[in-house]
């Protein structure tokens, strides 16, 4: 177990709901860690907390990763008015990644955090019960310390559940360390099958991602900091999906923003060379420093991020964006001849 005190915690504050309703929250458009965390999570209040009746609901819209997941573990999204027990939200790294659920904080002090961010620390309202852990690489790794501190067995479709949460927020185990490949080992003994499993949930590309990708490519700004090439680019929509296959084009660090409804989004990767040389977290470091200073938010982990921008036009947000890139990594950014 990665840390016993901190499950510990995590158990005693979960009796708090003992015998009460819960509603179970994602950050906006959920992710395999938050899904499987919370399909799991659902099954372990029901057995051991005897909560009498969960519901889940993941806010804004499912990406098409959830799609998949939610799906698999048949898993459906409930409608949260009139709930007046408990909320505990999973791997959200402020209220503002709650969207339209926000009103929850209305009543603080019947909302449980649960997340591996430490930017959730000092985020949320005082009176909101927090349990964080950035020893944690993922929310699933937590659930599954917790089932094995209250001698929990997991089926196999909680198995395939926290599998799928933990291979993907270590990004497909490219960033696990020691803790997290042992969990995944042992859930696989749960009569997990990975090839079969991710064979599910890895959706096939359709020609709008296909099309959102070469038109990133063909449209992206180079920049070297130092020894590393820093790649920025605008696209209507997959900026999540753009700004990893620019890594895949040689990009150390890739940054894709593009309109939304609500202003710009900016999704934002980078390789594991300069996460670990520099120490640097996009989610910490940037996504939530750049949606702070432009009226928005944003979150997310060393490797991978995204903010959210309610004010500023997409260049401005990428030239600080850069600003931002070039002071962690301490050197100038030199635009590069196409």
């Amino acid at each position: 177990m990665r840390d016993r005190e901190f499950i510990e915690l995590l158990d005693r504050g979960l009796y708090l709901v003992r015998g009460e309703a819960a509603a179970i929250l994602t950050h906006a458009g959920g992710d395999p860690d938050s899904i499987g965390a919370s399909y799991t999570l659902i099954n372990i209040l029901k057995e051991i907390y005897k909560v009498k009746k969960t519901l889940f609901t993941i806010p804004s819209r499912p990406s098409t990763h959830s799609k998949a997941l939610l799906n698999h573990l048949n898993l459906a999204i409930d409608d949260l008015e009139g709930h007046e027990g408990y909320f505990i939200v999973l791997d959200a790294g402020s209220p503002e990644q709650l969207e339209e659920y926000r009103w929850i904080f209305s009543k603080p002090e019947k909302v449980i955090v649960i997340d591996h961010h430490t930017t959730s620390i000092g985020s949320y309202p005082k009176d909101v019960k927090l349990y964080v852990s950035d020893k944690y690489q993922s929310v699933c790794e937590i659930i599954y310390d917790l089932a094995e501190l209250l001698n929990y067995e997991l089926n196999t479709l909680e198995a395939e559940a926290l599998f799928a949460g933990i291979y993907y927020d270590t990004v497909r185990l490219s960033i696990a360390d020691k803790n997290s490949l042992r969990a995944v080992c042992r859930l696989a003994e749960k009569d997990v099958n990975p090839v079969e499993l991710l064979s599910r949930l890895e959706t096939r590309m359709e020609l709008p991602e296909r099309i959102a990708r070469l038109k990133a490519a063909s449209r992206m700004r180079i920049y070297k900091i130092g020894e590393f090439m820093i790649v920025l680019t605008r696209v209507g929509s997959y900026q999540s999906s753009c700004a990893r296959s620019l890594l895949g084009l040689g990009a150390h660090i890739a940054v894709a923003a593009g309109e939304s409804d609500d202003g710009v989004e900016v999704s934002m990767r980078a390789v594991n060379e300069v996460v670990e040389r520099y120490g640097i977290d996009l989610g910490r470091d940037v996504a939530e420093k750049l949606g702070g200073e432009f009226g928005g938010h944003g979150g997310g982990h060393a490797a991978a991020a995204r903010a959210y921008c309610r004010e500023g036009d997409i260049d401005s947000i990428l030239s600080r964006c850069l600003e931002i890139l070039s002071e962690k990594l301490g050197s100038r950014a030199e635009l590069m001849e196409a």
